[in-house]
């Protein structure tokens, strides 16, 4: 997910399991909202430090290691 309001969109077409679509706009919001303030866990493959772990399984070019808004993506 690239942001709340994807995530917003994701949630509310599959929340809850099976009964997608029967959240309001702002059940949804929230949930998304709530679920992008929450730290990230390490990433499983890392077992070393971010930069070797870009290097090592994100060659193609991502995001992996990048810093966005003062946060290193891929650190804890």
């Amino acid at each position: 997910m690239t942001g709340v309001a994807s995530a917003a969109g994701f949630i509310k077409a599959n929340m809850p399991y099976g009964q997608g679509n029967t959240l309001t706009d702002q059940q949804a919001w929230d949930v998304g909202a709530y679920v992008d303030s929450r730290e990230r866990p390490r990433d499983p493959r890392q077992s070393a430090t971010v930069a070797e772990a870009r290097e090592q399984f994100h060659a193609k070019g991502d995001y992996y290691d990048q810093t966005v808004d003062g946060k290193v993506l891929g650190g804890s």
